[in-house]
């Protein structure tokens, strides 16, 4: 899953090392929103068994190999890792062609009134749908 953004680079020409934080961000909603047609009502199935429920970045691992510049095209690619009980793990890679910028390793909570909450099976198995068989 993928989307692109044209770069807005700062002073320097090189994209400043926080942006590429909202370029995964993006990335990973549209990785939500790619997963197929069936996925709003999952969605809403999961906000009656779990009122009030988002997801969070509970930690995220970066490293950055090359500069993005002004102008370059870049391509966010997201895949699951692992869907455990209340998180999922995701890779992330920000692209220029085949030319790999960032690589990311992002945990996310499954979280309601304030607290990790198992992640109801219909969602948990949509999100595992993009997972190699094991």
């Amino acid at each position: 899953m993928s989307c692109c953004d044209i770069v807005k680079p700062e002073f320097s020409g090189i994209v400043y090392h926080a942006n590429y934080l909202r370029f995964m961000e993006r990335g990973r909603t549209n990785h939500l929103r790619l997963m197929g047609a069936s996925q709003h009502a999952l969605f809403e199935q999961a906000q009656e068994e779990t009122p009030g429920f988002a997801f969070v970045v509970r930690s995220m691992e970066l490293d950055f190999l090359r500069p993005a510049r002004m102008d370059d095209v870049l391509d966010v690619v997201t895949w699951p890792v692992a869907v455990k009980g209340a998180s999922i793990t995701l890779a992330q890679e920000v692209r220029r062609g085949v030319d790999v910028l960032v690589k990311a390793e992002v945990r996310v909570a499954f979280i309601s009134e304030g607290r990790a909450k198992p992640i109801p099976k219909s969602l948990r198995q949509l999100m595992k749908a993009d997972l190699a068989p094991d």
